[in-house]
């Protein structure tokens, strides 16, 4: 089937941008002082011997032991824990606030909307790691437990210009899907829009969320060395301040996995969703044939 090619390719790419990334870092950290020495004494004598054992130890589950002696998968089980959730909520607040504001302003407030508008977009370029010290010195953000979770969250969705940018996004798109024929139509007919809207912005906020993720990923890489949460920042963070290569590979071929995993995942929705893409192979197949 066309999609299931379309999905393969798509596939390939996500494991050849991974596989590369562990070359080029590794590479790059190969050539750190010391780190030849260090991984000899773990037998692996070259880089491609390094690299065959990285990539045996992904597939078996065993990525052998960091510097500091525990295993470097749990060290990066135990980050990605508390990262990925202040992610994943910090995406779903951002998305979810950019899409009310977009309702609740849109071109019914005049200039006081804008005005509003220009506000949130001042606030969200703050950066990240500045609103962290503010979090803590203005509202004692604790340095553990609910409120140090919340405070990450709420400043990843805001930071860095996360909900300006969300905000334009999803304000696009959704002028740009009034002006559809098809919404015409329906508002002339007098029947309800509002299906038609939730399954064309789908894709559209897919797109949105997954061009996010990097900049969440090095927000909170960030945000977690302010306000000393043990996720993957803090770890990758010690880990290169003490030349603990393993454990900085592993989490920096992880990160480059989830990057890249978020674009997959449009390409799979884009299937789904998009019969058009699903013809446009058809016809091409049939044109070849």
């Amino acid at each position: 089937m066309p999609a299931l090619r379309l999905l393969g390719r798509r596939a390939l790419s996500f494991a050849l941008v991974v596989f590369v990334s562990s070359v080029v870092f590794g590479g790059l950290l190969w050539t750190v002082p010391g780190a030849a020495e260090k991984a000899a004494e773990t037998g692996n004598a070259s880089f491609l011997d390094w690299l065959v054992s990285f990539w045996r130890g992904v597939f078996t589950g065993d990525l052998g032991r960091s510097y500091r002696g525990v295993p470097v998968h749990e060290m990066v089980w135990r980050g990605a824990l508390r990262s990925l959730p202040l992610i994943a909520m910090a995406l779903i607040l951002s998305l979810g606030s950019g899409a009310v504001l977009v309702l609740a302003i849109g071109d019914r407030l005049g200039r006081l909307g804008r005005v509003l508008r220009g506000a949130l977009h001042a606030l969200s370029l703050c950066p990240v790691f500045l609103l962290g010290y503010l979090a803590l010195v203005l509202f004692a953000v604790p340095p553990e437990g609910p409120r140090q979770s919340f405070a990450a969250v709420v400043i990843l969705a805001m930071g860095d210009g996360m909900l300006s940018d969300v905000l334009l996004g999803l304000d696009s798109e959704y002028r740009r899907l009034r002006e559809r024929d098809f919404i015409q139509s329906a508002r002339l007919r007098g029947t309800s829009v509002w299906k038609h809207v939730l399954a064309h912005m789908a894709l559209p906020v897919a797109q949105i969320a997954a061009s996010r993720t990097a900049w969440l990923i090095g927000g909170v890489l960030v945000l977690e060395m302010v306000l000393g949460i043990q996720g993957l920042g803090l770890i990758g963070y010690r880990a290169a301040d003490t030349a603990d290569l393993p454990l900085l590979v592993a989490i920096t071929v992880f990160v480059t996995a989830l990057v890249a995993g978020a674009s997959l995942g449009v390409d799979v929705l884009r299937v789904l969703v998009d019969p058009r893409v699903r013809k446009d192979r058809r016809d091409l197949s049939r044109g070849v044939a």
